[in-house]
């Protein structure tokens, strides 16, 4: 298999960072162990192959897409700030390169609009 791009890989980070604050509004009880060993998607697929509660499932999709549209809006700082708060390793930096990754993006959409 081929190592993910790195628009893949933001976007299952910001997967994972949403799907962590899903979890903890309506699954407090469930443990998703993020560690050094930490790849990106692994918290939001390791939480989907757990989770048989249909109805938990789609409470925690439908909230946590909605976080993921926010994040990719966020400043790098709160981006970082929110990673840590649910306990996603994601260093300033990166946090900075994906928020210039999303900025570049929204401006591509708008240059190809206009």
């Amino acid at each position: 298999m081929h190592a993910p791009t790195d628009n893949q890989t933001y976007h299952m980070i910001l997967a994972d960072i949403a799907m962590m604050a899903a979890i903890s509004t309506f699954d407090r009880q469930s443990v998703v162990p993020v560690g050094a060993e930490y790849l990106p998607g692994s918290i939001r697929e390791t939480w989907l192959a757990r989770t048989g509660d249909p109805a938990l499932r789609s409470r925690v999709n439908a909230m946590a897409t909605a976080g993921f549209a926010s994040l990719q809006g966020m400043p790098a700082t709160q981006l970082a700030a929110a990673a840590q708060t649910y306990g996603v390793p994601l260093t300033v930096s990166d946090a900075e390169r994906m928020e210039q990754h999303f900025i570049n993006r929204r401006e591509a959409v708008l240059r190809y609009r206009s």
